[in-house]
């Protein structure tokens, strides 16, 4: 039995406070739920939102909060901090690119001083010019830079963002003088030049389009737009040798594809096969050869790089050459296909596709779950008839697991660099499918992350996921991306549905939300 009378009035009052104050704040957000006459994809899940939910979306700010504290203490207005040795680095040119990449993130957990303080810094960066002798990596600055400056824009109308995003797409736009449009892989900013490649990637050619075609919608500016159509119609009329499937790499000056490229939907190819959706989402399905390209691709992927495993993991592998069979790895960065699969199986209604997606989804997530870290490795291999031991090129500590677990999987490269992949299809199968089950797997994730990633200034990328000493398992670095994609994908999962709503937002590829044009 409670006996009020040994509690001191003020210890009462703050406990009734407290109890009061949540319940007020958990009327909000049911408030902003049950409040519009409109909700999108609505099943009838999506007004079940509970405390439970209220307070993992709070604890997701805190670490918001955390991390952006170790980037203000230890690397403000630089582009990155290495939490490890409480330092900066301008890897990316001089252009705060943390700060810039963040801006959105804060704005949507209700950082809103942080939020001010940032943009008032932005508005003293330059990104017409990079630390003499650099040249500006044309993929990372625009999926970081513009993408998070267009981003925060659509979430605040601030014209000051515009304009920075304006200096951004003309400081890159040197890139595309080519004799085929395509981009080169780096720019000479403070030259006002391209830096000559002989080959990009299709990634870094293919996933430009989101950027420069809000760019050009926001400012009426139609150059922006024919930059980023030249690029991909030198990409689409490239001959090729598989339907729907492209070499990873294009030469810049000719337009040809290198063929003796891989392909895959991991590093070098991913986000160009995501564009192709996320293109028909932007133009409002008024475009419907993105539609048909991404179709023919998901076809082409099926047929191509979807393997299955002995103890039954769908997987993604990847094709070395042409005839070869996929190999037996898969890569984090391709956990991001299983949401666009869901993501395409709610807009243009193919239901087999979300199938495909949760058996994906269910392969990712085991990645972690397999690690007594908890968390996922660059890239995760299995077990076949021919295979009973992992391929290793990268160097794992001493003690780690090189051999597969009872499930037929292991790491291949047991860093966590703070991935968002798995995250970001979490959030959109639950978005979808309304299964509780992706909020769970999520929430795992996140708690793997603070108990092994965070550090006193920040949070930090993990050597091993096989090993649980922390005490030197930390990379010294935090990417922009773990506030811009990975704590802003977990936010989103346990926030109501009309927070960044999916029929009238699409995200870039780095998670920046672009409204649907009309």
């Amino acid at each position: 039995m409670l006996h009020f009378a040994r509690i001191s009035p003020r210890r009462l009052f703050l406990v009734v406070a407290g109890v009061l104050a949540s319940l007020y704040l958990l009327n909000l957000y049911q408030i902003r739920v049950t409040g519009h006459s409109k909700l999108p994809w609505k099943k009838g899940h999506d007004n079940e939102h509970t405390l439970l939910n209220f307070k993992r979306q709070q604890s997701i700010r805190e670490a918001t909060r955390h991390a952006w504290a170790g980037y203000k203490k230890y690397a403000w207005g630089k582009d990155e901090l290495q939490p490890v040795s409480r330092s900066s680095n301008l890897r990316w040119g001089d252009w705060a690119i943390t700060l810039v990449d963040s801006l959105d993130t804060l704005k949507l957990v209700g950082l809103e001083e942080d939020y001010v303080e940032a943009k008032e810094f932005l508005r003293t960066v330059k990104f017409d010019r990079s630390p003499a002798g650099y040249s500006v990596p044309f993929f990372e600055m625009t999926i970081r830079a513009l993408g998070g400056l267009l981003g925060a824009y659509e979430l605040d109308q601030d014209p000051m963002l515009l304009e920075k995003a304006k200096q951004v797409g003309d400081s890159l736009a040197y890139a595309f003088d080519t004799p085929t449009g395509l981009p080169t892989t780096y720019v000479d900013v403070n030259g006002k030049k391209k830096e000559h490649s002989s080959r990009i990637c299709i990634a870094e050619a293919g996933t430009l389009q989101l950027e420069y075609k809000k760019l050009s919608e926001l400012t009426g500016d139609s150059k922006y737009f024919r930059f980023a159509e030249r690029a991909q119609d030198a990409i689409e009329n490239s001959k090729r040798e598989h339907k729907g499937l492209y070499p990873a790499f294009i030469y810049t000056d000719t337009g040809l594809f290198d063929t003796s490229s891989e392909y895959s939907m991991g590093g070098m190819s991913d986000s160009f096969y995501e564009y192709h959706l996320k293109q028909h989402i932007l133009h409002n399905g008024k475009e419907p050869k993105f539609m048909k390209r991404y179709i023919t691709s998901v076809e082409a992927v099926k047929k191509m790089l979807v393997s299955k495993s002995e103890s039954g993991f769908t997987y993604l592998g990847k094709l070395l050459s042409q005839g070869s069979a996929p190999e037996t790895e898969m890569e984090h960065l391709a956990c991001f296909y299983p949401g666009l699969l869901a993501l395409g199986a709610k807009v243009l209604d193919r239901p087999q596709d979300l199938v495909l997606a949760e058996e994906l989804a269910r392969t990712c997530y085991a990645s972690y779950a397999m690690t007594p870290t908890g968390l996922g490795p660059e890239r995760f291999g299995f077990k076949t008839k021919e295979e009973t031991r992992l391929h290793n090129s990268y160097q794992l500590h001493p003690g780690s697991s090189k051999s597969f677990n009872s499930d037929g999987m292991g790491a291949a490269d047991g860093r966590y660099i703070l991935r968002p992949e798995t995250l970001e299809t979490l959030f959109v199968l639950y978005r979808v499918t309304g299964d509780s089950k992706y909020q769970e797997w999520g929430w795992n994730i996140f708690l793997a992350i603070e108990k092994h990633a965070k550090v006193e200034f920040g949070y930090a990328g993990v050597a091993d996921v096989y090993q649980t000493n922390s005490t030197w398992n930390h990379l010294d670095a935090m990417e922009s991306f773990f506030l811009a994609e990975t704590l802003k994908y977990l936010y989103l999962l346990f926030s109501p549905i009309d927070v960044i709503p999916l029929d009238e937002y699409v995200f870039n590829t780095e998670a920046h939300p672009f409204r649907i044009m009309k």
